[in-house]
């Protein structure tokens, strides 16, 4: 058993949990401060759902940790279909202080409350009216001698009915659905208004901690890969790149963007660079072979030295390479790629320039591609095999989730420097393009051949899977925060679509009411969420069922 692995996952599985509980916390304490600032009662504020781990009470409401850590609630009282606590209720049972009902018993059989009388009920109004009187609530109670008398119930009373131990009543002017319009607008919307928040929050302090790339400039901070093996060494600047001058980092990527799609490559995978050695003060200039990397079908090309034959040769990425779609499709670390083929086109792939032009500019569409390969056998002879890998990622899908179908990487890297101004108003432009990005994503799925399928989204399990390997990577801290802030965004933004069961349906509702000035009837609404609650709940389970398939 590889125990440090255990331990990563373990680690991966901790931070996920606080993760998605800080999230849900903010999101929950959204609706919870402006719902309390309303005046509305709230029953519960739960994080997490199912099975109660840990509760306490704090003033009116009682505060839960419950065992499944994939969303949370507020109950507030009248958010859902208004209810008569006491509807069908014959017999209760009550505690009476001072002449004033404190407690209401409806399950009778509760052993705790033996010893007190049984009561008929004959008449009540738990509701009262919006001016709150002080004795408008009361119960007439019959006992058992037939005498009745009227008993002013506390505003503040507690009921312990059959399916919950106790909860306190709500009169009229403290449920949900009988506070003025803007009150119950923004206790619903502030949910997700709260997750925005936290995302710039995170956002800013990433900033903060980690600071942003220094584009003014292309002076290296850090140097690996190929440009360490020609000699390039930290404090030294590149200034062309392909025969293209640079003025700054943002120059660099765009010369980069442009070798990716085979542009200024030489066919055994190098690119001429032009740099300043500080520490000879002098220009140089040197063939870089930079590390390949084919986003569309997640696979990593080796690219030596010394190609003479300008063999484009699949790497292996270790333990992860069988998950990767070229993995999955049958091709094998070694492979010597000859030919790549789908509906439109048949290239041969002569050299690492022609495999980046096809994947980069002629291959778009999500159709099959047709590896042919050199194989060595197990006595070591070569043989051509045809592999079929279906569904490579679209270049439409890779956009819209913000990469690019190819990418190569010469091995310098800029230094990251402390920006106050930048931590001031990168944190709301991170923020917009996350929501951005999620919009790119939802709009495939309406766009024809834009190959994202259902089963593409990540639920929980795919999301627990992504911290396991977050925590063991470079940069881990600065990635899970950018995560955290995604995450956010992501659970704030699906919040307000205008779906059943989810805030934006509850706004929608709301929409209505304000446009017509009319209510929708509290029955047909609370069953449209109801059945929004199923169909998500159906989603949720195929999203799961993905999950794990992918895992495994």
């Amino acid at each position: 058993m590889d125990w440090n692995q255990v331990l990563y996952t373990a680690l991966g599985v901790l931070v996920f949990i606080i993760v998605l509980s800080l999230i849900v916390l903010i999101h929950e304490g959204g609706h919870y401060l402006v719902a309390k600032k309303s005046g509305i009662l709230c029953h519960e504020f739960s994080i997490g759902m199912g099975p109660l781990i840990y509760q306490f009470k704090k003033g009116e409401t009682m505060f839960s940790i419950r065992a499944i850590p994939f969303g949370g609630y507020v109950a507030m009282a009248g958010e859902e279909v208004e209810f008569d606590v006491l509807k069908d209720v014959k017999k209760v049972k009550v505690i009476i202080e001072n002449d004033i009902i404190t407690k209401i018993i409806v399950n009778l059989d509760n052993p705790k409350y033996k010893d007190l009388p049984v009561y008929k009920l004959v008449s009540y109004d738990l509701s009262g009216t919006l001016e709150a009187h002080e004795d408008e609530l009361y119960m007439e109670l019959e006992d058992e001698a037939g005498e009745v008398k009227r008993y002013t119930v506390n505003r503040a009373a507690m009921l312990n009915a059959e399916k919950k131990e106790e909860i306190q009543i709500a009169p009229k002017n403290r449920t949900f659905a009988y506070k003025p319009f803007w009150n119950r607008f923004f206790s619903v919307l502030a949910g997700p208004l709260m997750n925005f928040v936290l995302a710039v929050i995170v956002f800013f302090v990433s900033g903060v901690l980690f600071g942003y790339p220094n584009t003014e400039s292309t002076k290296v901070a850090e140097v690996s890969g190929g440009a360490q093996i020609v000699g390039i060494e930290n404090g030294d600047t590149i200034l062309e790149i392909a025969g293209t001058k640079l003025e700054n980092w943002n120059d660099l990527t765009v010369v980069l963007d442009s070798v990716a799609k085979g542009e200024n490559i030489t066919a055994d995978g190098k690119v001429l660079v032009k740099y300043f050695d500080e520490s000879e003060n002098a220009e140089k200039t040197a063939y870089v072979n930079p590390q390949v990397y084919v986003l569309s079908v997640d696979m990593l090309i080796e690219n030596p030295v010394d190609n003479q034959n300008h063999d484009v040769v699949i790497a292996d990425i270790g333990e992860n390479f069988s998950k990767s779609k070229v993995g999955a499709a049958g091709l094998l670390p070694g492979d010597k790629i000859v030919k790549l083929s789908n509906s439109n086109n048949t290239v041969d792939i002569t050299g690492i320039d022609a495999l980046l032009k096809f994947f980069a500019v002629t291959h778009t569409d999500a159709s099959e591609i047709i590896f042919t390969v050199s194989r060595k056998d197990e006595s070591g002879n070569y043989n051509d095999v045809e592999v079929t890998l279906k569904d490579p990622f679209s270049h439409d899908m890779l956009d819209a989730s913000g990469y690019v179908p190819t990418r190569v990487t010469m091995g310098v890297s800029t230094s990251m420097e402390r920006d106050f101004v930048k931590s001031l108003y990168m944190p709301w432009v991170e923020t917009g393009d996350a929501a951005l990005q999620i919009f790119k994503t939802l709009g495939l799925f309406f766009k024809k051949n834009s190959g994202v399928k259902l089963t593409d989204l990540s639920g929980p399990v795919g999301i627990l899977n992504l911290f396991t390997q977050l925590v063991q990577g470079e940069n881990a801290l600065q990635n899970i925060l950018y995560w955290t802030g995604l995450l956010s965004v992501n659970i704030g933004l699906v919040n307000l679509f205008p779906l059943p069961a989810l805030d934006g349906g509850r706004l929608a509702f709301l929409g209505y009411e304000g446009v017509t000035r009319k209510r929708p009837t509290p029955k047909v609404e609370n069953t449209i969420h109801n059945i929004g609650f199923i169909l998500l709940m159906g989603l949720f389970v195929v999203v799961l069922v993905s999950d794990i398939i992918k895992c495994f």
